[in-house]
């Protein structure tokens, strides 16, 4: 009988690849922005090796985790938290 793993397909089959050789293919990692960041002039810099990323936050009246697609080259405004948003590619600076 197959294990999960002989099962996986899709982006958990390209995640479980990645972790059997070391690597990462998804960064789950939390982006905690500088205090001074968010605004158009100084967006919250989102790191991404696609050109595009979703990105959650916490829905201040709600408190229901809203998502949106962060697009490369785009500053993104989102009015509920009053906060801007930027892709930016970490490394070499080249899209996977």
């Amino acid at each position: 009988m197959p294990n999960d793993l002989e099962q996986a397909f899709g982006r958990r089959k390209l995640e479980v690849d990645a972790e059997a050789q070391g690597e990462e293919y998804f960064n789950d990692t939390p982006v905690i922005p500088p205090v001074d960041a968010g605004t158009k002039e100084n967006p919250i810099m989102v790191p991404s090796g696609y050109d595009e990323r979703p990105i959650g936050y916490e829905d201040p009246l709600t408190h229901q985790m809203v998502w949106f697609n962060l697009y490369a080259g785009a500053t993104f405004f989102v009015p509920d938290i009053n906060l801007h948003f930027k892709l930016y590619f970490p490394g070499d600076g080249k899209l996977r």
